[in-house]
């Protein structure tokens, strides 16, 4: 997973597969995209449907340039094929919820790096658990969905310290919380390696994602 090695990431997890907003991201300094097969969105609204039908999509955004994931799909709708076939395609990583991942995940990734998402409910075992699995990276979704777009809590920031006590993965922490860029200081000291900022704090357009990255970028 390519992430920068002198401070925290800035991610977008694209609203939707828009090469328009992956342009919108990258023109405001975003270190790299998240797009989305075979799931239904919960904090954009937005229905992904499958490889195929999203394929040509998926092709413009990767073209835009930044280190782009897949999210392979949610719970009984990860298919193994496509997983492999989209391994060719040029992804950094790939991405699904762990409960939610077929047990022979991490080898149908191939040479992409196989990331899953914590569960709210998940705490360090489990995610030492995941590495030793072949897991590579980590998403911290720590909320449940009840508490979308609320500020940034003391739990959260300890359940992120005690995930990084326990693994030397990348720890990447979506913006389920309305995160701001003064919250990146408390992050970086929990541990976290990247922000990936969604539909909660982006919105939906271009213009919308551009005016994220760039006060998280500013406050870096």
């Amino acid at each position: 997973m390519r992430l920068p090695s002198d401070r925290i990431g800035v991610l977008v997890s694209l609203p939707g597969n828009d090469p328009a907003l992956a342009e919108a991201a990258a023109s405001a300094g975003a270190d790299g995209l998240k797009v989305h097969i075979n799931i239904e969105h919960r904090a954009s609204g937005t229905a992904f449907g499958s490889l195929d039908q999203e394929a040509d999509r998926l092709r413009a955004v990767l073209a835009v340039g930044l280190p782009t994931g897949l999210v392979v799909g949610g719970a009984g709708t990860v298919s193994p094929g496509e997983t492999r076939s989209a391994s060719v395609m040029g992804f950094d990583y790939f991405d699904v919820y762990a409960s939610h991942a077929p047990a022979g995940y991490v080898a149908d990734c191939g040479e992409v790096t196989p990331m899953v998402a914590l569960g709210p409910a998940d705490g360090p075992a489990d995610a030492a658990a995941l590495v030793a699995a072949g897991v590579r990276a980590l998403e911290m979704s720590t909320l449940d969905p009840a508490l979308y777009g609320t500020a940034l809590s003391l739990g959260t920031l300890a359940r992120v310290s005690a995930v990084r006590g326990a693994v030397g993965v990348p720890l990447v922490v979506p913006a389920q919380h309305r995160l701001t860029p003064a919250d990146l200081p408390a992050l970086v000291e929990a541990g976290a390696s990247a922000v990936l900022l969604g539909a909660v704090v982006t919105g939906p357009t271009p213009e919308g994602i551009a005016a994220a990255v760039k006060a998280f970028r500013g406050a870096l």
